[in-house]
């Protein structure tokens, strides 16, 4: 019995890993507002295909507690120089947490609420050396 060999696999290059940086204040809830400065997690993909990315952190910590988020960036919005940002709509958490001995735990004399956040994300950074 012959074995048949198979073909190679050709080599077909994914667009370039990147990230984001996003910066931006929270909606005003209870009186008050927090800041978000995150970078969202790395994906290969360029302006001209539907890639999002994922995100999760946690907001500043305002009034005795801060609120954790999660979620996806809208799809690619090209620039006029090839670069790229994306789009974030989203909402925290509604429970108001702190950090305390190692542990998030809830903050039971803060009301629940949430807080809606929008903007845009940065051009692309972290992209490897051309070559590398």
């Amino acid at each position: 019995m012959s074995v048949c060999p198979l073909p190679p696999v050709p080599y077909v290059p994914l667009p370039p890993a990147h990230a984001h940086a996003f910066i931006g204040l929270t909606s005003v809830a209870r009186g008050h507002v927090h800041r978000i400065e995150m970078f969202v997690y790395a994906t290969n993909g360029d302006g001209t295909d539907e890639h999002v990315h994922r995100y999760q952190g946690h907001t500043s910590n305002v009034s005795g507690h801060f609120h954790r988020f999660i979620g996806l960036t809208g799809p690619p919005i090209m620039l006029p120089d090839g670069s790229h940002y994306h789009e974030i709509d989203a909402l925290t958490d509604d429970e108001p947490f702190e950090f305390k001995q190692n542990y998030y735990k809830t903050v039971l004399s803060v009301k629940r609420h949430e807080h809606k956040f929008a903007g845009r994300t940065g051009t692309g950074i972290g992209y490897e050396p051309p070559g590398w």
